[in-house]
């Protein structure tokens, strides 16, 4: 995995990134760096000011670099012995990217037409480095123990995702087992644009979906449509989803929705992105994609 190559080039006086100016100046240095002063605001600021960069002591490259690591599923240790940083280190500067992959999400969200498969994957709950909590009822499991109950219980937490034909995708989790209408709704209502084709695989709870988006709910596996739809396009994405969570060994269920960030955005093109990612979370502009260390404690966790 070489380095990403970036133009590290800015322009010599950055509009402002609180109100979008360009009536701004120069303003001496802060920590060797260059500051600016806006005229309009009255604010200062630095090349990295609210981009995934700010406040950190490492050089454009190598965040280049690391946004590259985590879309091709490189390991923390593995990231950490290449650049010569802790493993905490690194699973910090992993939440932060992968924080900044919802962050985006959320600015630009994904709309689904024409022709969209819906299905839902599940995996196991995981308390990774943690003590397992006693209302889990469960001991802790061994690396690739299965669940304790037969068939999909509440050990199960549900990937729900969305797919279009060419490739733009949705995941998120906000349920255990079986997800009902309502936490359908909750995931595709404002994801999915009128009149298209839902594929599904005959669960109920997908109809009332269509009813609340004006969308037509088609079930794959009816003896009528088995010769023309399939589900080929999301179980990609669900193998995908499988072989990345495996390598991890387990991602803690309290960051899944950051990773399911992650499964969004990276399937199917993941190395060919990385340039084109860290050009919008590292470059100054009118979106913030900067956290901090508490964040990756707390931010948008999952709770179930």
């Amino acid at each position: 995995m070489g380095i990403v190559s970036v133009n590290q080039s800015l322009a010599d006086r950055p509009q402002c990134p609180y109100c979008q100016s360009s009536k701004v100046i120069k303003y001496g240095h802060a920590n060797g760096k260059q500051r600016f002063y806006c005229h309009e605001c009255g604010k200062t600021y630095l090349y990295s000011t609210g981009t995934l960069t700010a406040n950190s002591h490492f050089s454009r490259s190598i965040w280049a670099d690391f946004i590259h690591d985590t879309l091709v599923g490189a390991s923390l240790d593995f990231s950490a012995e290449k650049f010569g940083f802790s493993h905490q280190t690194a699973f910090n500067m992993r939440h932060k990217v992968l924080m900044a992959l919802q962050d985006m999400l959320e600015k630009e969200p994904v709309l689904l037409s024409g022709i969209a498969e819906l299905d839902e994957t599940f995996v196991l709950d995981c308390y990774k480095g943690k003590t397992v909590p006693t209302e889990a009822n469960r001991t802790a499991r061994k690396h690739g123990a299965t669940a304790a109950k037969r068939g999909i219980s509440n050990e199960y937490i549900a990937i729900c995702t969305g797919i279009q034909r060419d490739g733009k995708a949705i995941a998120e989790t906000v349920n255990r087992a079986k997800p009902s209408g309502k936490e359908l709704y909750e995931i595709f209502g404002t994801h999915i644009c009128e009149e298209t084709l839902i594929l599904t695989d005959g669960l109920r709870s997908y109809n009332s979906l269509g009813a609340a988006t004006g969308c037509t709910v088609m079930d794959v596996n009816h003896e009528e449509n088995k010769k023309l739809f399939n589900l080929n396009t999301v179980n990609s994405m669900h193998s995908y989803i499988k072989e990345t969570y495996n390598h991890y060994r387990g991602v803690a269920t309290k960051y899944l929705n950051r990773y399911n960030a992650l499964f969004s955005i990276a399937f199917r093109c993941a190395g060919g992105l990385a340039t084109s990612l860290f050009l919008s979370l590292c470059n100054i502009g009118n979106s913030c994609y900067w956290h901090g260390v508490y964040d990756v404690r707390n931010y948008r966790l999952v709770i179930l």
